[in-house]
Formats: structure tokens, sequence, C-alpha cells
């Protein structure tokens, strides 16, 4: 499969991983934001593996969903739309999806 294929269907996944993400961010906004006690659950709930791993993990789609959706508006502007420069942008795209989602993880864990 090319590079562009991947890439397009990755940020399609992506998209549908910030879908069901959110329930998670809505919830924990909801929750610190109706009480004290609310918000220091939801605190010390961010404390533990899972929950910054599902942060880490709502981070990663994040950005690489922004990526590739600012690499899809300037295809749709005409440019990259060439065979090889449309390849190129895809792994760009791809390897700065990796980048960020490394320093997210360095902001969570460190």
């Amino acid at each position: 499969m090319p590079a562009t294929a991947k890439a397009s269907i990755f940020h399609r996944v992506t998209g549908v991983a910030l879908f069901f993400a959110l329930t998670f961010v809505i919830w924990a906004w909801s929750e610190s934001l109706s009480s004290a006690e609310g918000f220091e659950f939801v605190k010390g709930l961010f404390s533990g593996f899972i929950a910054k791993f599902i942060a880490w993990g709502t981070i990663s789609v994040l950005a690489y969903h922004l990526i590739g959706g600012i690499r899809h508006i300037i295809m749709d502007m005409g440019h990259w739309e060439e065979l090889e420069s449309g390849n190129l942008s895809a792994k760009i795209a791809m390897a700065l999806g990796v980048v960020a989602s490394v320093l997210a993880g360095v902001w969570i864990w460190c």
C-alpha cells in the first residue's frame, strides 16, 4: 500500500479514535468542574498509568489527526497532488505524528 493510502487511512482511524477518546476527556472535565472532591478525584485518577496512557493516546491521535488534516487542506489547495510530492508529504506527516507522539509521552510521564 502506498504511503498516501496509509496516511489517509490513519487520518480516518485517528478521527474515529478521537470521537471515542473525547468521551473520556469530556467526562473528566465535567467531573473535575463539578466540585472540589470531583477535581481531586480526577487529579488522583490521572496519576495512574492507565489514565496517563489514555491521555497519551488521546494527545497522540489528536496530533496526527491535526497534522494529517493540515496536509489534506494543503492538498485541497492544489499542492502535493503529484505522486512524488504526495508520497513525500504522507511520509513526513506520519513521521511528524511519531515525533509528536514521543513528545507527548515525554510531557506526560516526565
